[in-house]
């Protein structure tokens, strides 16, 4: 063979294995993203997926929809080295704890620097997601305990300044006389429209009390570090929520509806909304924007109130954990993301900047400060059987079962063999 048919076949040689290097460069990475099913249809996943595309070409995106997670089945497949997702979106927080403490999780702190630096976060959401100091997850679909207001309403009853604008109650006796302000009955004594609506299902029942308790003495601990539920502000509390129900000042529509308190607002049936901010945004969309407003729960201008979040984890045997990372910082706490969630359904992400840039507007303002000053409930192994108690015993002293004294010694006897020290 001659020196230059030697050559060309070198080349040619170099030239292929060139070209199968700039294919395998090439080929698409594709980063799979699990959640429920309702997460895709609400949010703008494909959207963010296009953005991200263009700044990183060759990526491609698989979306599982699932049913309702429950951790179990997520843990064992994990545990089995099973590749599910590189980015799973999960109910709450508070099961990175199950999942750590197997190890199953990548830490973000590598990544949470610059505009990211953990300083840059509404603590109250960051902290939920951090274990032994270590940030396992990114909150998102965020929302703090409030109360929601009908200012037409509360006008009505001589509750609002020059403005329009519902004056806060400053204390639970005072928020006492104005439901009986703005509580409406008719000539045989049935009310017609409440003066409060709590949502006591389930889900939000350890919401609803732990924000109260937060609210009156800034913590949701007893002085001696454990869960508040003996003291006099727990009393007061349930005492202030059995009355109510009693005098017909507050509608019991959530013991038999999750749904039940938001459509006593839609409907007219109550002034006030004890729940999570984000519902400011579903009713005004009924009744009007310029009807609403979020009212701190009683001392929460001082004290805070309790918050909640999703969160955004990276399984350990995630293939591409660098870039599902860069995903979720670049287009899942983007601004125009935040926004899109904060406009169509009030939720928030954790990156203070995001909300930072809306506080010209009254509702944003007011959901900064609670959140700024809120705090997660404390993650603990056994915290799903202390809700299913408090449910339990709550609902009973609602239904007048019980008297909030023997609700609350009943919680207390029921939680004392549970594991509730908080994981930090």
């Amino acid at each position: 063979m001659s020196k230059k048919v030697r050559m060309f076949s070198m080349v040619g040689l170099l030239l292929v294995i060139l070209a199968v290097n700039v294919v395998s460069l090439a080929a698409p990475e594709t980063l799979k993203v699990t959640a429920e099913a309702w997460y895709f249809n609400k949010y703008p996943m494909e959207e963010a997926a296009q953005r991200f595309q263009k700044d990183h070409p060759g990526v491609t995106f698989e979306w599982t929809k699932a049913g309702d997670f429950e951790v179990a089945p997520l843990m064992l497949a994990w545990s089995r080295n099973r590749y599910i997702a590189d980015v799973a979106i999960v109910a709450s927080p508070s099961e990175a704890v199950a999942f750590q403490a197997k190890g199953l999780l990548h830490s973000f702190d590598d990544v949470l620097v610059g505009k990211y630096a953990k300083e840059n976060w509404l603590q109250g959401f960051l902290e939920q997601c951090t274990i032994d100091g270590k940030v396992y997850a990114i909150p998102s679909d965020a929302e703090v305990m409030t109360l929601i207001g009908r200012r037409d309403f509360a006008k009505e009853a001589g509750l609002t300044d020059a403005k329009g604008n519902i004056i806060p109650p400053k204390d639970f006796n005072e928020l006492y006389t104005y439901l009986k302000k703005l509580t409406v009955k008719d000539s045989s004594g049935k009310t017609t429209r409440y003066g409060l609506t709590v949502n006591w299902c389930p889900e939000y029942m350890v919401y609803a009390y732990f924000s109260g308790i937060q609210a009156m003495r800034g913590s949701i601990y007893d002085q001696n570090g454990k869960l508040d539920f003996g003291s006099k502000e727990a009393l007061q509390l349930l005492k202030f929520w059995q009355k109510g129900v009693k005098e017909g000042l507050i509608s019991t529509s959530s013991l038999v509806d999750h749904s039940g308190p938001r459509n006593d607002m839609k409907s007219g049936l109550a002034a006030l909304l004890w729940e999570d901010h984000a519902r400011v945004i579903e009713i005004g969309q009924v009744v009007g924007q310029d009807k609403m407003q979020i009212v701190p729960i009683p001392g929460s201008d001082v004290n805070g109130t309790v918050s909640y979040t999703m969160s955004l984890m990276i399984p350990k045997n995630a293939k591409h954990p660098e870039l599902a990372k860069q995903f979720v910082l670049e287009q899942m706490n983007a601004e125009w993301f935040a926004h899109d969630l904060m406009n169509k359904w009030g939720k928030l992400l954790g990156l203070k900047a995001n909300i930072e840039s809306r506080l010209d507007e009254p509702i944003w303002e007011t959901v900064y400060n609670l959140a700024d000053n809120s705090v997660g409930l404390p993650k603990t192994v056994d915290h799903a059987k202390m809700v299913d108690i408090m449910t339990a015993e709550i609902h009973n002293m609602l239904k007048m079962q019980q008297t909030p004294e023997q609700a609350l010694a009943s919680i207390q006897k029921q939680i004392k063999p549970l594991n509730l020290v908080p994981i930090k």
